[in-house]
């Protein structure tokens, strides 16, 4: 199995430069269809960022990119039922994908509530305001 880098995915999702996107593509093919291809949270969250601040995606346009990709066959995503519960908040707009992905994972390990600054993602269930 092999792993892909913020960048990869970026073009493989957007395909904003033909001479990458056609490496990259062509990579992503041969091994999801081998070994397999593995995408860290990191790169998730990444990718969400530079897809929205970079690229001025909206929300569901993201969601979407993103949501395709981890159910691709070959790919495998640490944490998916995570990554997919924090996608399908995403979408719902209730905060910010990567806040939203921090939230799933420390309630997977009962590091629950995650204490925040941030007002919007303190109205999670499994956050608390610090003031």
């Amino acid at each position: 199995m092999i792993s892909l880098d913020t960048n990869v995915v970026v073009r493989l999702l957007v395909g904003d430069d033909p001479l990458q996107t056609a490496v990259a593509e062509a990579a992503f093919l041969e091994h999801a269809t081998g070994e397999g291809v593995f995408v860290p949270h990191i790169v998730l969250v990444e990718t969400a960022w530079v897809l929205r601040t970079g690229y001025g995606l909206d929300h569901p346009v993201v969601h979407g990119r993103i949501n395709r990709l981890v159910r691709t066959r070959g790919v495998f995503v640490e944490e998916i039922d995570v990554v997919l519960t924090a996608l399908e908040e995403y979408a719902r707009g209730v905060a910010d994908f990567a806040d939203l992905l921090l939230v799933g994972t420390a309630a997977r390990v009962g590091a629950i509530p995650l204490l925040t600054f941030d007002r919007k993602l303190s109205r999670h269930g499994n956050a608390a305001l610090l003031s």
